[in-house]
This record gives structure tokens, C-alpha cells and sequence, in this order.
């Protein structure tokens, strides 16, 4: 993160203050880094990688989480429990630890919000979740974060005329999904498929909404058909997983489109919720070849227009010399002497 500022004595020790501050409370959102990095580690006491709990709306659970510390010196870490999302891209991450906690992390309840590890060490972490009572079944995702102390990083100026400092927290969470008996409900609607064309190519857009209350894993493919250019098949972008109420953006591109089209793009897509399809049409052509086309449309349709013009003159002369012809052989039109 780079954040700018006048390099003066007052305002470097303020751009120094902002961007720790600013970088602390972004290192705290998005997605988690790996349960284990070699350094600190989170994982389930009695699990392989993340924590699956099933439980009735009012009942409660004891879990144990393990952290280990693999470095050469004692850490304190930070610990508290967040809610999941789906970001736009379908990746599952784990809240900031100062966003709202309706789900999961509000569930989550902890002996301490510090833990200490010695060096080469591992420390079981117990905890608590208690599902309200009254709510709604499905499954609902969270995490429980470990979070080491800022690193200072070192100050350097930009152009000359301004101070930056990158301070470093490095934050890991283990996953914990949660299954609240009842009925499970999978729907997954979809909005309507779109493209756009930059260049030569073509990105094909399609909205989907878990509606639901269960996980869900949608994949995509697109057939584009058409009576002139591409008629190809297509795979959108394959989310993680869409957790109950997300909505996210699938795209899927053609490039090296061909420069003329006219047909249709229909998109199936599929997950637990069963396979449904969108459909729309693609028709596009460059400006010049259309300016020449609504030409000859244009010239063609004045051509026609002289023609039929032509005919109408023509018929009505013929028929004005015919009328005199039948005027002149009449006898009872002829005059007498």
C-alpha cells in the first residue's frame, strides 16, 4: 500500500501514523492466508483441515483449536472469531476483525482475546459456539484468526516530496462450518446474461444469487452459435463456493473474436441446487462495415424507389395511348361530316 503526503516534519509523522493505522485495519479483512505457513499455524484439534459442526438452534458445542509457533522466539498473538464471506470473485474469506458478527463469530466464545506461545511451541486453544435459539437451519461459515503484532517496516520517500512506510500483520483463520439442523434449502437464480466487447474480445457476464440457505459450488459453460463468426463453447469462471445470500459475477471470454456476429450465447450452469439456463442474443459488426451496409440499404432502397417510380410513369402513359386508341377507332366518338 502506497499512501502519499507532503514531506514535511508534521505531515511525514502523520503519513507515517496514517499508513500504519491504515495498513493494520486492511491486513485485517479479505482473504485469510494458509492455515500453516511455516511460521504460525491454526488447525482443528480433532479434524484434518477445517472445523464441521452440526448443531440444533439452542444447543452448544466445546471445540479445540491448535496454534503452533515455529519460530526461534516466543509470540502473543491476537485471537477472535469472524464471520465468513464470498467475495464478488466466489473466493471464501473471513471478515475484519471490527465488522459486525451476526453468524458465526457472534456464536464463537473465547477465554482470552491474547494467547502466548513459546518458541517451537503449540498451545491448544479451546472454545465455545452456541447457536441461538430460533435460528434459522442451513449452514453458516466463520473462522477463528490468530493475528501477530505489526512489523515496522522502513520509511522511504517517492519523488522526493513524500514519506511511506509499510507496516506488515500477518493474519491466518482457520475455517469453521457450521450446519444448523432443519430443513435445507438449495436455489441458486440467476440475472441476465450480458457481453461486452473490447477489441477482439468478447466477455460474457452472468449474475447468480444463492438464495438458498446451504453452501453452494456452481460451474458454468456458454455456447455461442451464430450464422456468421465464432460457434464455440465456452467455460465461465469457476467460483469456490457461494455461501447462503452471497451473489457474485461469473465471466467467461472470447477472444480473438471475429470481427462480425449475429446469433445467440446461452449459458447452463449447474450446482446443488440443480442446472438451469440464459440465454441472449449477440449481434455486433464494425462501424465502417455498417455505415457501408446502411449505404447500400440506403442506395438500394432510392433505386427501388426510381424503379417503382419508372413503372408507375410508364403504366400510366400506357395506359393514357391506349385510351386514345379505343377514343379515335369508336364510331359512335368519331365525328360525322
Amino acid at each position: 500500500m502506497t499512501i502519499l503526503f507532503p514531506r514535511t516534519r508534521q505531515a511525514l509523522s502523520a503519513a507515517l501514523m496514517t499508513a500504519a493505522l491504515a495498513l493494520c485495519l486492511l491486513a485485517g479483512s479479505g482473504p485469510v492466508a494458509a492455515v500453516d505457513n511455516g511460521t504460525l499455524g491454526i488447525r482443528p484439534a480433532n479434524e484434518s483441515d477445517f472445523f464441521h459442526i452440526s448443531l440444533y438452534p439452542g444447543a452448544a458445542l466445546e471445540a479445540t483449536a491448535i496454534v503452533t509457533n515455529h519460530t526461534q522466539t516466543a509470540v502473543t498473538l491476537l485471537n477472535y472469531p469472524v464471520d465468513a464471506t464470498s467475495t464478488p470473485q466466489g473466493a471464501f474469506a473471513l471478515a475484519n476483525q471490527n465488522e459486525p458478527r451476526p453468524g458465526v463469530g457472534g456464536w464463537v466464545q473465547l477465554a482470552n482475546d491474547h494467547i502466548t506461545l513459546a518458541a517451537n511451541s503449540e498451545l491448544k486453544v479451546p472454545f465455545r459456539i452456541s447457536v441461538p435459539a430460533g435460528t434459522p437451519p442451513g449452514e453458516y461459515a466463520g473462522g477463528l484468526i490468530i493475528q501477530s503484532p505489526p512489523v515496522q517496516g522502513t520509511t522511504s520517500t517517492v519523488d522526493g516530496d513524500t514519506a511511506v512506510r509499510l507496516d506488515v500483520i500477518q493474519r491466518q483463520g482457520v475455517r469453521i462450518y457450521l450446519t444448523v439442523a432443519g430443513t435445507a434449502v438449495s436455489t441458486l437464480t440467476h440475472g441476465d446474461l450480458s457481453w461486452q466487447q473490447t477489441g477482439d474480445t468478447l466477455t460474457f457476464t452472468l449474475p447468480l444469487n444463492n438464495t438458498g440457505n446451504t453452501i453452494l459450488h456452481p460451474s458454468a459453460t456458454l455456447d455461442v452459435n451464430s450464422w456468421v463468426g465464432a460457434n464455440t463453447q465456452l467455460k465461465f469462471d469457476t467460483p469456490e463456493s457461494m455461501l447462503p445470500g452471497s451473489a457474485l459475477e461469473l465471466h467467461a471470454r472470447l477472444t480473438q473474436a471475429p470481427a462480425i456476429q449475429s446469433g445467440t450465447a446461452a449459458a447452463t450452469y449447474t450446482s446443488e441446487a440443480g442446472t438451469e439456463h440464459s440465454e441472449t442474443s449477440v449481434v455486433y459488426a464494425p462501424w465502417p462495415l455498417l455505415a457501408a451496409a446502411m449505404f447500400l440499404g440506403l442506395a438500394g432502397a432510392y433505386g427501388a424507389w426510381r424503379t417503382a417510380r419508372f413503372v408507375r410513369r410508364a403504366r400510366h402513359a400506357i395506359a393514357q395511348i391506349s385510351e386514345n386508341e379505343r377514343e379515335t377507332h369508336d364510331p359512335e366518338t368519331t365525328p360525322t361530316r
